[in-house]
């Protein structure tokens, strides 16, 4: 574990993953921890949307998504742990999946929220989906 991907979206259960890497810094000290956070695309509804209004709603989604990291970087940074700040849009999944292999990551953290195969089953998990879809191990942090 030294290049870890961690999907962070500023819940609690996101804020957890990052603190278990705070604490694991301490055996893994070269570790490198990518911060991810994914905005879905606006729904838009009509016609036709110009382009520009579509860019601008692109780009707030990406200025939010950094002030959601920011929450991540203060805890990673206190603790001196290297970390690299990652902000799209789209599918979480997809771009979970996605970023792995771009960063070249052999390991993903992230926390769960708890909601049981029941909850799983009708709302369907993010943390599922990504078991099923990267090619390293994942760590669900509780």
């Amino acid at each position: 574990m030294q290049n870890v991907l961690v999907p962070f979206d500023g819940s609690e259960s996101a804020k957890r993953a990052v603190r278990y890497l705070v604490e694991a810094a301490q055996a893994y000290p070269n570790l490198l921890v990518h911060l991810l956070n994914v905005q879905r695309e606006a729904n838009l509804y009509g016609n036709y949307v110009p382009a520009s209004m579509l860019e601008d709603l692109r780009q707030g989604a990406i200025k939010h998504a950094a002030s959601v990291n920011a929450e991540a970087v203060q805890m990673l940074q206190a603790a001196s742990v290297r970390y690299e700040t990652h902000e799209t849009v789209g599918d979480v999944v997809t771009e979970v999946v996605a970023a792995v292999k771009n960063h070249n990551c052999d390991t993903v953290v992230m926390g769960t929220r708890g909601m049981g195969s029941l909850g799983n089953l009708v709302m369907g998990s993010v943390a599922t989906r990504v078991v099923h879809d990267v090619n390293v191990p994942v760590l669900l942090v509780k």
